[in-house]
């Protein structure tokens, strides 16, 4: 299993500021087309309802813990390359 990070190009909202999305999956190319369609995560689903890209920022090994554990640091940003690049 595949745990990544989603990273929109633009927030969510003027109210909801959120710019990630974490998320596993057994076969993450399936798993990311089914966002790509609208037929993931609600959070994909409203970024393409209002035409918000997104690309693949991070890739982890490991299944629902892994997950679990990264999204309960409920610090999307810091995980993410594109908006904390490595020196």
């Amino acid at each position: 299993m595949t745990v990544y990070l989603l990273h929109f190009d633009k927030p969510i909202s003027d109210r909801h500021t959120c710019q990630h999305y974490l998320g596993s999956g057994d076969d993450v190319n399936k798993r990311l087309g089914e966002h790509l369609v609208g037929k993931g995560a609600r959070l994909t689903r409203v970024a393409l309802e209002r035409g918000i890209t997104w690309r693949v920022a991070r890739l982890w090994q490991g299944g629902r813990r892994q997950e679990r554990k990264l999204k309960n640091q409920k610090n999307g940003p810091r995980l993410c390359p594109i908006c904390n690049p490595p020196d």
